[in-house]
């Protein structure tokens, strides 16, 4: 039987370590002479091995070789030969946090207990001159399609200059104005990514720096509901509407939905009051205030304010539906009614003949009008069905049913 000796043991681990060793000095080697990926292609085996994996040089050397490739690549681009915009991306993202690990490993006592740091200010020195590069970075990844790099790039850009690591030579981080930008668009990255969390905070980040288009608001205010957040739905259309005002109906209409949640009537009405002296032709604070007294149960309010909406704005589509709906909400209480009254029949036929019936052509008329301002409006097509099986137009109610 064969057995394996303690000092066998020995020897394979010394032959391992050798091995590795002898791999990190081959990639050296190999970025010296301009090898810049294949430096870091060789050094792989020794960043987990345990014998140089906490050795300062491991990961120096593929760090530097990363930020080397990216420099070669980008002179390349700047004369007009063709590159890979993402391969040289990835290579600088790599190259920083190679070089973060190396970083503190360089700090690490020696068998005297002494440290002796040897590359310390050469890495925070090429961070810093590469800094300007990882916005440029972002952008190459961006055209590749390669949002998840793009994103990785601008987190660089945005959070290297407080990197405690780097100290008071950390490069210097752009003027509010600048990276309001680019937090924006890191943002955009991770929306890309289908991921909405990591969008949100990064609209939310940019405008607590002072980015403030209507743009973000908008994005910001989507990410919020589509997360189903309805709180910060209504407290970013609150901070939205300060700034632009009735520019965008939409945030009021938030605000009000906010109110009515919370009903709060009388404070969201005060405030569809105030809009309403300030734009007295704007047909959607009619609409708006019409759901809120809607809300209250109001119904005839409701349809008044609806139909002072369609009578400014003809060609709104909502301000249609919602009178057209609330024309069929009175023909339905009034049929209900005399349905529970137990009406004779021919008292009933003379009821639909003088009241129904004329309530729901009218209301016919304003939903075929909402349809056809918003043909997708799939809440019109099923009043309209509905109108129409009341009114016994069995043509209308197939052209409906058709579509």
């Amino acid at each position: 039987m064969r057995t394996i000796t303690f000092l066998g043991l020995c020897v394979a681990a010394s032959v391992a370590a050798n091995a590795q060793t002898g791999v990190v000095k081959e990639a050296e080697q190999q970025a010296k002479n301009g090898k810049y990926l294949e430096a870091i292609a060789t050094i792989q085996p020794a960043l987990t091995n345990p014998e140089t994996s906490q050795v300062v040089t491991t990961w120096f050397i593929p760090g530097k070789a990363g930020l080397d490739y990216y420099k070669e690549q980008y002179l390349n681009k700047t004369i007009g030969k063709n590159v890979d915009g993402a391969k040289m991306g990835h290579a600088l993202i790599d190259g920083y946090n190679y070089l973060l690990t190396a970083l503190p490993l360089d700090s690490v006592p020696d068998a005297k207990g002494k440290v002796k740091p040897k590359y310390s200010k050469e890495i925070v020195k090429l961070i810093k001159e590469n800094y300007d590069h990882f916005n440029n970075a972002a952008v190459f990844l961006w055209d590749a399609q390669d949002y998840k790099g793009a994103y990785d790039a601008w987190d660089i850009v945005i959070n290297a200059p407080s990197n405690p690591v780097l100290g008071m030579n950390a490069p210097k981080a752009y003027p509010d104005s600048t990276l309001g930008d680019i937090i924006f668009n890191q943002g955009l990255a991770a929306w890309q990514m289908d991921s909405i969390k990591m969008s949100l905070a990064s609209f939310e980040k940019a405008m607590a720096i002072g980015y403030d288009k209507s743009q973000i608001y908008d994005y910001a205010i989507s990410h919020a509901a589509r997360l189903g957040d309805n709180d910060k739905v209504y407290a970013l259309a609150e901070e939205a509407f300060q700034k632009f005002g009735n520019a965008n109906p939409l945030y009021l209409q938030l605000m009000i939905n906010g109110r009515i949640e919370k009903e709060q009537y009388e404070e969201a009405a005060k405030m569809l009051d105030d809009a309403i002296a300030v734009s007295p032709n704007d047909a959607q604070l009619y609409n708006i205030k019409g759901v809120l007294y809607e809300s209250m149960k109001d119904n005839d309010k409701a349809r008044e304010l609806y139909l002072q909406a369609v009578q400014i704005d003809p060609t709104s589509a909502q301000a249609q539906y919602n009178y057209g709906r609330q024309l069929c909400t009175e023909a339905y209480s009034i049929n209900d009614k005399a349905q529970e009254s137990n009406m004779p029949n021919a008292e009933y036929q003379k009821l639909r003949e003088e009241k129904l019936n004329p309530l729901f052509r009218q209301a016919a008329e304003h939903l075929e009008a909402a349809l056809k301002a918003d043909p997708e409006n799939h809440d019109v097509k099923t009043y309209l069905r509905n109108v129409y099986y009341n009114l016994g137009d069995d043509e209308n109610l197939k052209r409906i049913e058709n579509m």
